[in-house]
């Protein structure tokens, strides 16, 4: 196992893929924002899936969806609404590699791009090789997340194997229980649980298989820019990297208080400032490292307008955040908005 805590474990938005609509659909959408609410974190995640979060509230989500709705399939069944295309550059970049060696070596190598405190990783053997997500011990269940990641696995293989191939069989971490078999079925592949990760296990040779048509449109190699353009205090020791995600998370929902921050990583307010400080880091400094970002983005993304983007971070009034980007740029949100349209139209 992965030694790791929830204050460090982070992976982007876009990992849970279709569970919110398929909560809403069987469920409405009442049961979708309260399962949101009860593990405390934004229901507009949503709509932005390049957001980081910590991995133990993804988890989380996956089996409270799956007692929601009552079923043991639940994992499976977001897992077959995704593809490998919903992980965004990413797996794009990887999937551009000519064979499925360079491929999977792609996405272990830039796997930092979508996670943090977790890892993907490729065991060679002799006949055959696994392609295992490895994940760290948590106090919540893990086997509907473990389920969800193995048809977007198999998507991502057959892109060089074929639409038929099937694994030699598929691994996952959790222990055997009454509802493996459903999943065996639904997937038509053995599973072999108590494994040290999550994937699919191939025969070796197939790492030379080139692909069997160009990707359709043109890859994008993610590079360090991409990634830092989502990523704040992205130089930064932990926790203060994992704190700032998680205040860029709770920005969604306006919310930037110490108390929930904390509660989302798992450490009393005093230890969360406690280890900040031994960093060089406030707590103050990160949530204004945060809400630049976002209000930038804002800014440049969305039509919003000044007074809408200033009460989505959690200022009173026009006039605070006003005060407050002009200590962070250097002029007004308007002014800054206006150059920028002024820049790309030139």
């Amino acid at each position: 196992m992965a030694g790791s805590s929830s204050a460090t474990a982070f992976v982007r938005a876009a990992g849970f893929g279709g569970l919110p609509a398929l909560v809403e659909r069987q469920a409405g959408e009442r049961v979708l924002v309260h399962l949101f609410e009860d593990e405390g974190v934004p229901v507009a995640l949503r709509d932005a899936p390049a957001t980081p979060m910590p991995l133990r509230s993804m988890m989380s989500l996956f089996e409270r969806g799956a007692r929601a709705l009552g079923s043991r399939t639940f994992g499976v069944e977001v897992g077959e609404l995704m593809t490998h295309r919903g992980y965004g550059m990413w797996v794009e970049h990887a999937v551009a590699a000519p064979t499925l060696g360079e491929a999977i070596g792609r996405l272990v190598n830039t796997s930092w791009a979508h996670l943090s405190g977790a890892r993907l990783e490729l065991v060679h053997g002799r006949e055959c090789s696994a392609l295992r997500f490895v994940s760290p011990t948590f106090e919540v269940g893990k086997v509907q997340h473990c389920d969800h990641l193995l048809p977007p696995m198999l998507t991502f293989f057959r892109l060089y194997l074929g639409d038929r191939w099937q694994p030699e069989w598929a691994e996952v971490e959790y222990a055997r229980d009454p509802g493996t078999s459903k999943v065996e079925s639904r997937l038509q592949v053995a599973v072999r649980p108590g494994r040290p990760g999550t994937g699919l296990v191939f025969k070796s040779d197939q790492l030379a298989r080139k692909r069997n048509a160009a990707p359709s449109g043109r890859a994008r190699t993610v590079t360090l820019r991409d990634v830092l353009a989502d990523m704040l205090l992205h130089d930064a020791p932990e926790p203060a990297r994992a704190i700032s995600a998680v205040v860029a998370l709770r920005l969604l929902d306006g919310q930037s208080d110490i108390e929930g921050a904390g509660r989302l990583v798992g450490l009393s307010v005093q230890s969360l400032q406690r280890r900040l400080r031994e960093r060089g880091y406030t707590y103050r400094e990160i949530v204004e490292e945060a809400r630049c970002a976002r209000a930038i983005r804002l800014l440049l993304e969305t039509r919003m307008t000044v007074l809408s983007i200033a009460l989505s971070l959690g200022y009173e009034t026009h006039g605070s955040f006003t005060r407050a980007f002009m200590r962070w740029t250097g002029c007004t949100p308007t002014d800054y908005r206006r150059a920028a349209k002024a820049g790309s139209a030139g």
